[in-house]
């Protein structure tokens, strides 16, 4: 594309699974749409990644750094974000249900409080608990 980056280039799948064989570092990559299922991203840079409206359900993001990473309505049903750092990522619209976030960092991170109560988000974070998952 112009100026000859490959960060304009929306990855596939198979592209994302080719650069992780050989790096942890895909910050500022476009992985937009991307269908990335129970695909393992932990440890990760992928800060100021584009993950918009990407399937992520089951992927694994333990301990990545992601802060302003954009999951915008991204489907991130399943996936685990424990110890991640989501500062400053935007979640809007995302589907979160059934994710893991202990101890991640979502500070001023957009949460997608239209869909689940922040208070589920909270519970995650502080217990460990699947996100909207009825808790006895």
């Amino acid at each position: 594309m112009s100026k000859g980056s490959d960060n304009l280039v929306t990855l596939t799948r198979k592209e994302v699974l080719e650069l992780l064989a050989e790096t942890k570092d895909l910050s500022g990559k476009d992985m937009r749409k991307a269908n990335l299922i129970k695909i393992d991203f932990s440890g990760c840079d992928l800060r100021d990644a584009n993950f918009s409206y990407a399937n992520l359900k089951d992927a694994n993001f333990r301990d990545a750094d992601m802060r302003g990473t954009s999951l915008w309505s991204a489907n991130l049903e399943g996936a685990d974000f424990t110890g991640s750092n989501l500062e400053d990522a935007d979640l809007d619209y995302s589907k979160l249900r059934g994710a893991i976030l202990y101890r991640a960092n979502i500070r001023r991170a957009s949460l997608p409080i239209e869909l689940i109560p922040r208070e589920d988000i909270m519970a995650s974070v502080e217990t460990g608990c699947k996100v909207g998952v009825k808790r006895f």
